[in-house]
């Protein structure tokens, strides 16, 4: 695997490491002595962890092509995701 597809699989939780990373460096310089500064950090940790829950990829509930095919006959909305796993 290179480091290409490292970076690409964990691209989200890179982001979310480097935004918190940059917060908790500003509450430590500029309001290291703000009660609220500490606490919104730890929202901003919380909404951090909350994304990363919430964009993850769930398990598949079509698993035989009869199974999609019915899915779009039933001429209802489709959300189509195409995942791979390289």
């Amino acid at each position: 695997m290179s480091i290409f597809q490292i970076v690409n699989q964990n691209s989200y939780t890179f982001v979310a490491t480097f935004v918190f990373l940059i917060a908790l460096i500003i509450v430590m310089v500029v309001f290291r002595q703000a009660p609220l500064a500490w606490g919104a950090l730890g929202a901003l940790a919380i909404l951090l962890i909350a994304g990363d829950l919430f964009l993850r990829v769930g398990v598949s509930e079509i698993n035989t092509a009869a199974q999609f095919d019915q899915v779009l006959a039933a001429r209802q909305p489709v959300v189509l995701e195409i995942y791979s796993n390289y």
